[in-house]
C-alpha cells in the first residue's frame, strides 16, 4: 500500500487566516458619536456583570422555576419578585464592595471551613448566609429573645449602612 499526499496551499486563504488570527469582531449599530470603539470594547468585556444576574435566575440563589405555575399572572408575579431580589443583591454587593474599597478593608469569616480567608469582593449570597444563625425565641413566659449579632454580622451591617438596632427587639404590648 502506497499513500501519497499532495499539498496545494491556497495563498489567499492562508493570508486571510493570518490577518484575522487573534482578532475579534465587534458589531454595533450605535454611531461613533455615541459609542467609541474603546467604549464598545469596555461594555462588551463588562457584559459578564449582566450575565451574572441571569445566572442567578438560572442556577443560582434566585432560581426562576415557575414550572409549578400554570397561571400566567403567577409566573409574572414570581419573576417580578425575583427581579426585585436580584436588584437588592446587586445593590448590596455594590455598596459593600465600594465601602470595603474606600476603607481598604476586607471581610473574613464568609467561607465555611476557612474562617480566616478574607475577601474584598463578597457576594450577596455569602453575606446573607452569615445571618443564617440568628434565631428568634418566644419563651413560654412571653419573653422574646434573639441571638446576639456576631462581629461579622455587625461589620456587614456597618458596610451597608444599616443600624444594628434592626436586630434589637422592642417590647410591643399587644392586646390579648
Amino acid at each position: 500500500m502506497c499513500l501519497q499526499l499532495h499539498i496545494h496551499p491556497i495563498d489567499t486563504a492562508i493570508k486571510e487566516a493570518e490577518t484575522l488570527a487573534g482578532w475579534r469582531l465587534y458589531v454595533t449599530n450605535a454611531p461613533t458619536t455615541r459609542l467609541t470603539l474603546p467604549q464598545a470594547v469596555m461594555y462588551y468585556r463588562d457584559e459578564w456583570l449582566l450575565e451574572r444576574g441571569f445566572h442567578r435566575f438560572k442556577r443560582g440563589s434566585l432560581p426562576a422555576l415557575p414550572i409549578y405555575f400554570q397561571n400566567e399572572d403567577r409566573i409574572t408575579g414570581l419573576m417580578f419578585i425575583l427581579n426585585i431580589a436580584l436588584r437588592v443583591f446587586t445593590v448590596m454587593e455594590f455598596v459593600v464592595r465600594l465601602a470595603l474599597e474606600q476603607t481598604q478593608q476586607s471581610l473574613a469569616g464568609l467561607y465555611d471551613g476557612n474562617p480566616k480567608r478574607k475577601t474584598n469582593r463578597p457576594s450577596a449570597e455569602r453575606m446573607l448566609k452569615a445571618f443564617c444563625n440568628l434565631t428568634l425565641y418566644f419563651l413560654p413566659d412571653s419573653t422574646i429573645f434573639i441571638t446576639p449579632l456576631s462581629d461579622l454580622q455587625k461589620q456587614i451591617l456597618s458596610l451597608i449602612k444599616m443600624p444594628e438596632s434592626l436586630y434589637q427587639l422592642e417590647q410591643v404590648q399587644s392586646p390579648t
